[in-house]
Parts: structure tokens; sequence; C-alpha cells
């Protein structure tokens, strides 16, 4: 199955993972990523898919900027339309490659990176977060919310989908140590928080 072909038919189906996994809004990462940002924030969620972290933070912090980009047309119209249900006005999303992005260094407070790393092939993982680290300002931060299986059984067995249907670099990418991860592009991890089936990061340039 093609990207884009994909792509249209999980735009149907995305939201359902904050109905089944991050349903609990206080252990959710949406929460953890949502109490990071300031009022004044300029934002980017990168592969913003439906913008669900985007819309909950525009909606909880009107004087902040939030730009989506995704390069899934599928996706972005599904964000649209929650946007214009919402009548948000501080969001603007883009169709852009998350790889090339067409905009000025260091013009973002916050980068949001959204259970994207595991997708990618190592070279794609790699020009994205240099990229992010590009557009990032000196004292910003670049949050990655990633998957981080449980212990608990019960917790296994609802999270056997995601498991089983993620592409290959998840698997060796699950396993990885993040500090070194991040390490090796110049990035620290000044926060790492477990949330539901998830953790959080909270990365900023050394």
């Amino acid at each position: 199955m093609n990207s884009v072909l994909f792509y249209k038919m999980m735009a149907k189906v995305y939201d359902l993972l904050d109905v089944i996994y991050f349903r609990d809004y206080a252990h959710s990462p949406r929460r953890v990523v949502n109490d990071r940002i300031g009022d004044k924030d300029r934002i980017l969620d990168l592969c913003a898919g439906t913008a669900t972290n985007a819309i909950n933070i525009a909606t909880n912090h009107s004087g902040a900027k939030v730009v989506g980009v995704d390069l899934s047309k599928d996706m972005l119209n599904v964000a649209k339309h929650k946007i214009r249900e919402k009548c948000l006005g501080n969001i603007r999303l883009y169709e852009m490659d998350a790889t090339e992005l067409r905009f000025k260094s260091g013009c973002f407070d916050k980068i949001l990176i959204s259970l994207v790393i595991h997708e990618l092939e190592d070279d794609l993982a790699s020009q994205m977060i240099s990229e992010a680290k590009r557009v990032l300002n000196d004292d910003g931060e670049i949050i990655v919310t990633e998957w981080e299986p449980s212990d608990s059984l019960i917790r296994r067995v609802i999270f056997a989908p995601i498991h089983f249907l993620e592409p290959k670099p998840y698997k060796s990418f699950i396993k990885k140590d993040m500090y070194e991860y991040f390490g090796k592009y110049g990035l620290s991890v000044e926060r790492y928080y477990h949330t539901d089936y998830s953790r959080v990061l909270v990365l900023k340039k050394r």
C-alpha cells in the first residue's frame, strides 16, 4: 500500500488513538505537552496529522501561535474541519515536508514531534530532527511523544494492535536509549515523563 492511500485511510480513524489510549487526560501525553506551552509561545507541530495536539494547545493558550505541517492532504483536511468547528484563529496548517521546512532558522519556541520518529527509517528521522533543531530558537524545547509499552498484562493486550501494526523501524526504535539517541543530534533530554502507553521527552539544544 502506498503512503498516500495509507494516510487517506488513517485520516478517518486516527483520532481513535485518543479514545483508546489517551482518554484519561490527567495521565495522557496531551496534558504533559499542553503544560509545557506558554501563552505567548510560537509552536510548530511536525507531522501534525489531524492536529489533536495543535488544537488542544490553541484552545488552552489563546495567545500562542500554532503552526502545523503534514504531507497528507487527507489528514490536514480532517484537521481543518476540526479547527473550523472550534472557531480557532491561532492555528495555521501547511502541506509541507518535515525534512525540508520552509521556515527561517530559530523562529519557534516549542516544536512538537508526536508519535512520528518510530515510523521513520534512520536517514529520514535524522533529517527531520536536524530540521527541527534548525528552526528552534536557542532557548526553545523540542517535545517528543513516543510509544512506551507497559509491563501490565492488560495494557499489553490493549497495546497489541500498535505493536503489530507499526512499521518496521518501530521495533528497533522502541529499544533505543533516548538520551543517547537524541544526544547524537546535540540535544539533551531535560525532562522525561511516563504517560499512558507513551513517554514525553523534553529536549533542549546543548
